[in-house]
């Protein structure tokens, strides 16, 4: 990448599940003009695809509201948030496991903001009952 400003890239899709494969083949697209390995691209893909999903799953039923997933690329590092208007969750810090109800991790996923973190150089969550919830997500082109 040779610009100096950041470049920017939004995409807007509803909240169903099939948009989802759109979003994660445009994460990898806008990750490979950074030239990371193609390890990174996978792990880019499979954030930001993780982070849809628990949009898709949280949003209220029905809602006309779509999902915004927002790229922010610069010489040193992409940005990416997954913005939603769900009804939001408690991010408990200490296990970096997300919760509505301690019992919801014996259902099948559950696991996404795990694997996100785990994935990401930095990843933070910020939820409200009236703006809804953004995970955004981090990756530096350099190892820190």
């Amino acid at each position: 990448m040779k610009t100096k400003t950041p470049d920017h890239v939004e995409i807007r899709i509803p909240p169903r599940a099939e948009f989802v494969r759109v979003v994660r083949m445009a994460a990898c697209a806008v990750a490979s003009q950074m030239d990371f390995t193609y390890d990174v691209l996978k792990d880019v893909e499979l954030a930001v695809g993780e982070a849809c999903n628990n949009a898709v799953e949280h949003v209220v039923t029905g809602s006309p509201d779509e999902i915004i997933v927002r790229f922010s690329m610069d010489e040193d590092q992409l940005a990416m948030e997954v913005i939603d208007r769900g009804k939001g969750f408690e991010l408990a810090e200490s296990s970096g496991r997300a919760s509505i109800e301690d019992d919801d991790w014996d259902e099948p996923g559950g696991l996404g903001l795990v694997v996100i973190r785990e994935l990401m150089d930095e990843m933070s969550v910020d939820c409200s009952p009236t703006t809804g919830t953004c995970v955004r997500m981090v990756k530096y082109r350099a190892t820190r």
